[in-house]
């Protein structure tokens, strides 16, 4: 008799926040974006990570593996990727799962994901300096 695990016995080890950043960073980060890696301190690293942690898990974006997808759309595209057009309503739909969201984020047209690009803004990765600019009025 062979020992068979799920996919979600296979992750418990980075459930919890702690884990899941220094996974991403130590070990996916490193191997698959390694220029942001390189490019940000380490603790810069871990604080983005668990800040688009929580983003994702904002818009219902509980599994593991479709926080992975969203955190790196989120280095790859820009931080406020989920708020521009197009991803913004897959992100904000309670209808889609995780999964889906993910899916149909990769299905965007090029140009949509351009203008994403184009649009992005660092601040993002720091909500709590959003929301402090916002309320002075120094940002829309």
């Amino acid at each position: 008799m062979s020992i068979r695990f799920t996919r979600d016995q296979m992750l418990t080890p980075i459930r919890e926040d702690a884990d899941f950043a220094r996974w991403y960073v130590d070990e996916f980060m490193k191997t698959c974006l390694t220029q942001y890696w390189l490019s940000v301190s380490d603790d810069g690293k871990h604080e983005m990570v668990l800040n688009g942690r929580a983003q994702a898990r904002a818009y219902g974006i509980g599994d593991i593996e479709s926080q992975t997808h969203f955190i790196t759309f989120m280095w790859t595209i820009g931080p406020n990727f989920h708020l521009q057009p197009g991803f913004a309503e897959i992100a904000a739909n309670r209808q889609l799962t995780g999964p889906d969201k993910i899916n149909r984020f990769y299905d965007l047209p090029a140009d949509q994901a351009t203008a994403a690009i184009h649009a992005a803004d660092d601040r993002y990765w720091y909500p709590e300096m959003i929301a402090t600019l916002k309320t002075r009025g120094e940002m829309t």
